[in-house]
């Protein structure tokens, strides 16, 4: 199971990652670019579509059709990670959108560079949760195994083992979600490219962030 922890942070982040001429063309600000980025995180993490549609990436009813992409893309790879069978996946869909809703980003300032890009400082902490997630599920499966070796009803199924000990893992991530910890803030910068007359986010940067995000190395 520690292993497949170590699969399973590697989060499905869905970003639009398609920006127009005409929102990020040739006049564009540093302010811009700030909003730019909020607007991606916001819709791909909170699911809020404030300021996607404030900035014209698209429509509220858009935003809110990628997120529900991103989640759907996400609860799969999530769910597959850590061996769990399809017919399980809506059981975790709502602790994984929690999950996502929880974490903790500030956007800040955006420099332009001599290449017309942008450096954006983004403050993020760190979420506590695979860890003390998978030390609170060794210690109830444990208890689970300790109890069905005395119960008199004798031992439950194959079937019904396996559903208790997936669903041990999910309680145990809410439990640990209702009061989750984070380390103390760090930054790092995302760059805001431009190819094409495109502007998009460096997919290293986003991949750098959606890692430090969450624990679990």
């Amino acid at each position: 199971m520690r292993e497949k922890l170590k699969k399973c942070r590697k989060i499905v982040l869905m970003l639009v990652c398609i920006l127009t001429v005409g929102l990020l063309g040739g006049c564009t600000s540093s302010k811009d670019a700030e909003s730019y980025l909020q607007a991606l995180l916001d819709a791909s993490y909170k699911n809020d579509s404030k300021t996607f549609v404030e900035i014209r990436l698209g429509t509220q009813e858009e935003a809110q059709a990628l997120y529900n992409q991103g989640i759907d893309t996400g609860v799969s790879a999530f769910c597959s990670s850590l061996g769990v069978d399809e017919e399980y996946q809506e059981e975790f869909r709502q602790i994984y959108m929690d999950m996502l809703a929880k974490v903790r980003y500030t956007v800040g300032s955006a420099q332009k560079q001599s290449d017309g890009s942008f450096a954006v400082t983004v403050s993020y902490e760190k979420m506590n949760i695979f860890k003390p997630a998978l030390e609170l599920y060794q210690s109830d499966v444990a208890a689970m195994a300790n109890e069905w070796a005395v119960s008199d009803d004798g031992t439950p199924s194959e079937e019904e083992m396996m559903r208790e000990v997936i669903l041990a893992f999910k309680k145990s991530m809410e439990t640990v979600l209702a009061e989750v910890q984070y380390d103390e803030a760090e930054t790092m910068i995302i760059r805001i490219e431009l190819a094409d007359n495109v502007y998009t986010p460096n997919a290293e940067d986003v991949a750098k962030l959606e890692k430090a995000l969450f624990d679990g190395e």
